[in-house]
Parts: C-alpha cells; sequence; structure tokens
C-alpha cells in the first residue's frame, strides 16, 4: 500500500478529475467533508466500509486507489464523438505491472453504441513524467506503459489530434485539411462536401469526427453532413450545432456568498438577476420592497431551512410586483417536463434574463443561471457556495483554464427544485406604493403564527426562545445532535441579523428619497432608528457567538454554547420583541396616513 500522503494525493487527483468538490465527494460517500480533507492531506485513510463507494464514486477499483501503481488511467471513454460512455474503472482493471493492452471493439466493452459513426477509445492518462491523452480507433490495439507518451494536454488553445469523414465502413483521415483551416481561425465551420470531400464509394452517410486535446483532456465530437461544429471564445473546446445557439454565456454577473452583506440566498440571487436586466437597485431594497426585511420564520424541529427567504411567507410576489416583472414559477416538475423547461430556460440566458433557482450546487441555498454549454448539457450558474472551490483550486492549472471558458462560472451540479424564469413585465408600482406594501407584509408576516410548519413572526420569536431554554434537552443531547442545534442557531441568527440590517437601511433609503409628509417622515425616522437599534443589538450578540467552523478548538460543542449564552440570547428577543411592537405601531401610523 501507499504511503498515506500518496494516497491522499491520489484521492485529490481523482476527485478533481470528476470535477467533484470535497463537500460532493463526502456527501456521496455519506462521511464529512472533513473527512475527506484528512484523507487527501495524509491525516488518515478511509475506513474499509467506505472504499466500495470510494471506488464508486471516483470511478476506480480500490487497488488503484491504494496500491502502488504508477500508470494510471484517470479517464476513459468509448465513443463515436456523439455518444460516449465513461469506461474509465473498466479499463483500469487491465492494467497489470504498469502496462496496458486492451484490443478496442464493440465486444469489449459493457456497453454498445448503436451508430454508423466511426468508433473509438479516449484515453487520459498519468505516468512518473506526467499527464497525457491518446486515441485509439475501434479494431486496433492500446498498448501503454510507463515509456508511452502521448498528446500533451494543451493549456490554452486545443489541438485537433485526429480528423475523418465518412463513417463506419468508410472514411478518410482529414487531419491536413483541419490544420489548414486553422489558420483562418474561423469560429465555426460546416460539415460539407465543399470542405470535406466524400469518398466516390461511400453509400452511407457522411459524419465529420474531431478528436482534440485541451487543458481538461481529449475528447471527440462528430456531427452529420450540413450540421456545424464550432469552438468556444476562448477556442478551448468545440461544440456541435445546428444552429448557432449551442452555448451562450452572460459574463460579469457579480459572485454570491455569505457574510458579504447578502446573507438572503434568494434576494441576492434575484438582485443579481434584475441587475443583469437593468434594474437599478440594491439586495437592500430587494429585501425591503419585497417585505423580506422583516422576515422571521422558525422550525421546531431546528431545521437550517429556517432561515430561507420565502420559505414560511410568499415575499416573493411581492418582490415581482414591486419590480414589475411577470414570472413562472417550475416546482420539482418531472424529467420529462425538465426537457422542456431547459429550453425555456436557454432562452431566458440568451435574453439576460436570468432564472433563479434553489439547490444549483452543495446545498439548498438560492443562486443564478449564468449560461449553458453544449447545447444546455451543462449549465453555469453563481452560488452561495463557490468560494470555497475557487479557493481550493486557485492553483489548479486545469481548473483555471476552464474558469476562461465558463468565464469564470461554475457548473450546476443538481437539478433545482425550484426554477423562477422572467417571462415579461407588468406596472411598476411607485416607491412609495412599495413601501406601503412592504409594511402591510410586516404587520402581517409578524403576526401570522404558521405557515407549512414553520413558525412565524412573534410566534417564531416564542418557539425560538423556549428552544433555548429547553435546559434538559441540552443536558442530554449527544455531542452530533447539540452541534447540529448550535449550527441552526448560527446560520438562523445571521439571516436574522442581515434582515434587520436591511430593513434600516431601506426605511433610510425612504426617508431620504421620497420626499413625504412631515407626519410620515417622523414614523419614518423613528422607524429607522428601531431596526438600526434592533441591528446594533443582534449584531453584538452574534459576534459573542461562536462560529460553527470553529468547533474543532474545543473538546465538546457544549464547551462552545453555554446555558449563560442561551439565556442572554432568550433575554434578547424578549428585547427585540418589544422594539419589533413599537415598530409594528408606527408602520400602522403610516399606513393610516395613507388612507387619509
Amino acid at each position: 500500500m501507499l504511503s498515506n500522503e500518496k494516497v491522499g494525493n491520489r484521492i485529490s487527483m481523482l476527485r478533481k478529475e470528476k470535477q467533484l468538490s470535497q463537500e460532493q465527494l463526502a456527501e456521496q460517500l455519506n462521511v464529512s467533508a472533513q473527512a475527506v480533507s484528512k484523507w487527501e492531506t495524509g491525516k488518515s485513510l478511509p475506513e474499509t466500509a467506505t472504499l466500495p463507494l470510494l471506488s464508486t464514486a471516483l470511478g476506480h477499483s480500490i487497488d488503484s486507489i491504494l496500491m502502488p501503481q504508477q500508470l494510471v488511467v484517470l479517464y476513459a471513454a468509448y465513443t463515436d464523438g456523439h455518444e460516449s460512455y465513461d469506461v474509465t474503472h473498466f479499463v483500469n482493471q487491465f492494467v497489470v505491472g504498469n502496462h496496458l493492452t486492451l484490443i478496442v471493439n464493440e465486444q469489449t466493452f459493457p456497453n454498445r453504441i448503436n451508430s454508423n459513426r466511426t468508433k473509438l477509445l479516449l484515453i487520459k492518462y498519468q505516468t512518473p513524467s506526467g499527464t497525457y491523452a491518446t486515441y485509439v480507433q475501434q479494431n486496433n490495439q492500446l498498448v501503454l506503459d510507463l515509456k508511452t507518451e502521448g498528446y500533451p494536454l494543451q493549456p490554452k488553445e486545443l489541438e485537433i489530434v485526429f480528423a475523418a469523414y465518412g463513417n463506419e465502413q468508410k472514411n478518410q483521415n482529414i487531419l491536413s485539411k483541419m490544420k489548414h483551416y486553422e489558420y483562418f481561425k474561423w469560429e465555426h465551420f460546416t460539415a460539407n462536401h465543399e470542405l470535406f470531400p466524400s469518398l466516390i464509394d461511400n453509400t452511407g452517410d457522411d459524419f465529420l469526427l474531431l478528436v482534440y486535446v485541451n487543458a481538461m483532456g481529449i475528447h471527440a465530437i462528430s456531427c452529420p453532413e450540413g450540421d456545424r461544429i464550432h469552438y468556444a471564445p476562448d477556442r478551448s473546446r468545440l461544440f456541435r450545432s445546428d444552429s448557432q445557439n449551442d452555448y451562450y454565456i452572460v459574463e460579469n454577473v457579480e459572485r454570491l456568498g455569505f457574510g458579504q452583506g447578502m446573507d438572503c440566498s434568494w434576494a441576492g440571487a434575484l438582485c443579481l438577476s434584475l441587475k443583469t436586466m437593468g434594474q437599478e437597485t440594491t439586495y437592500e431594497t430587494v429585501m425591503g420592497a419585497s417585505g423580506a426585511c422583516w422576515r422571521i420564520a422558525f422550525n421546531p424541529v431546528w431545521d437550517y431551512s429556517s432561515a430561507d427567504g420565502i420559505v414560511g411567507y410568499d415575499y416573493a410576489s411581492l418582490a415581482f410586483k414591486a419590480y414589475g416583472l411577470q414570472v413562472s414559477w417550475a416546482d420539482r416538475i418531472t424529467p420529462e417536463e425538465r426537457k422542456l423547461e431547459k429550453q425555456m430556460i436557454m432562452t431566458s440566458i440568451r435574453k439576460h434574463e436570468l432564472p433563479i433557482a434553489i439547490n444549483l450546487r452543495v446545498a439548498h441555498e438560492w443562486g443564478v443561471i449564468t449560461g449553458y454549454l453544449d447545447g444546455g448539457k451543462t449549465l453555469l450558474c453563481r452560488s452561495y457556495f463557490d468560494e470555497e472551490t475557487f479557493e481550493e483550486l486557485k492553483d489548479d492549472p486545469e481548473f483555471q483554464e476552464y474558469m476562461k471558458t465558463t468565464k469564470g462560472y461554475l457548473n450546476v451540479d443538481h437539478w433545482p427544485f425550484v426554477i423562477i424564469r422572467f417571462n415579461g413585465e407588468s406596472v411598476k408600482p411607485s416607491a412609495l406604493e412599495n413601501l406601503y406594501t412592504s409594511l402591510q407584509a410586516k404587520l402581517d408576516s409578524m403576526k401570522d403564527p404558521e405557515n407549512r410548519g414553520y413558525k412565524l413572526g412573534y410566534q417564531a420569536l416564542q418557539e425560538w426562545q423556549e428552544g433555548l431554554l429547553d435546559e434538559q434537552w441540552y443536558q442530554h443531547a449527544n455531542d452530533q445532535d447539540f452541534a447540529r442545534r448550535l449550527g441552526v442557531n448560527h446560520f438562523c441568527m445571521m439571516a436574522l441579523t442581515d434582515a434587520r440590517r436591511s430593513a434600516a437601511v431601506y426605511l433610510n433609503h425612504c426617508l431620504s428619497t421620497l420626499g413625504t409628509t412631515s407626519s410620515m417622515n417622523k414614523y419614518l425616522n423613528q422607524m429607522t432608528d428601531i431596526y438600526n437599534e434592533i441591528y446594533a443589538q443582534l449584531q453584538n450578540f452574534q459576534n459573542s457567538l461562536t462560529d460553527p467552523k470553529a468547533l474543532a478548538a474545543f473538546s465538546s460543542p457544549k464547551q462552545a454554547w453555554t446555558r449563560e449564552q442561551r439565556q442572554l440570547q432568550a433575554d434578547l428577543f424578549q428585547s427585540i420583541m418589544d422594539l419589533e411592537y413599537c415598530g409594528d405601531e408606527l408602520a400602522e401610523r403610516i399606513l393610516e396616513g395613507r388612507e387619509n
């Protein structure tokens, strides 16, 4: 067996080859991200029970992960350039003594491709001297050992290493023609007999097949006569297309992330989408005009979802009305419905009307879909979990090259269970009308007792308060349950603090821009002072709490969150409720003034 460090390096390499974050791999293995990190840094090895799952997730046998094998097949695909099967795990079984011999034909692989296109095996492999790529056409033999040097990966523009025109029965090598056409730096070319003359005795359909190497590895792409293949903007990838809509990326969409003054992921994603559509706005205005700045929801089972901006009250409809937008919701749709929805998403992206969606990457938070590649097979996004990936792979050259292709966006990993698309405009209310709507939402949501299992408003604060004071639970809870409740508390406190900060900023903005009556200005001024005070109290207490990320410094999570701190938080909530009642009275006076 290799040393812990070498095993860790191999796990890290194979994980990155699969384009998985540590969190995504951990989720597949039912372990923590910290466990994956310890493996990759050589501090520990995976448990024996985890190895079969790890083997499946990485596409490599347990032996190739743990044993001293210097020839490693990182990726193998059996393909005709249109249909493709990942056969990495299968091919690695033929590596014996750092030597690989394999006959490539349709009987070799577990998957068959029923087409008349030329078929081949693509290989990306690593030896002590570097990482290389190669290919073998069907009915030929693949031979690899430690001295075999294939095509080096290209850090910038792709390199076409094989080109054929024809079909499986009859084709001719046209690599020299492709090299000639590359000189002209065409953005795209069409597979036809003018550019690629057909063989005189070929009676079947003709296909253009290109094999190319880039920073990520080796790829094959094929299209029938009449279709078009074009380059990505940075010329690092090729895309098949029968139209000009095979890829589209909206550039310069800002990053998202917690701790950046946008801790309501729904409002943060909506704010980015609005800005892309040319609406001048701020995160705090989105929070205020929607009424989400007054949000407080709490699930009695202490769930992270309590912090979601629209989980217990429909602030979303108020937001869309405030900005004069018509929207379409795709909520938990079937696989068949997804095909049409993806086409609608692509149409929206080309119009710079970026959809917002939940659960794009890592966990159930909102993000924005920013583009697509390869005819929509790959969607791109901004999410609240991107920074960790950017930091982790900042020194990875392959990742950095891929970021050039995607314009700095990460792939969408999961089909979102809720998608909101924008598909038209309606009459946009005035800023003053939006303020009135927001204040009414405050009164309604703070006094609404419950929705979908979530306590709302004052009921939420009281439920949360009671949970903090349930000392019997804290005394008998195990460390895992205790740490989870600490994490939920921290996340919900962060959401509440962010909301009330946004309320203070929104009210102050209304006070300075709306030009309302003197009496309304007086009430707005008083409300602004109240929410500045609420924010200050919440922020000061939030700063005193232990960040869940720092729990490793304690022998037990119970040392990080004491009875005294929970009592102080319960007392804080009582003070907050008293101030909220004062805010309600002022909101009612402002709304009464509107009626007069």
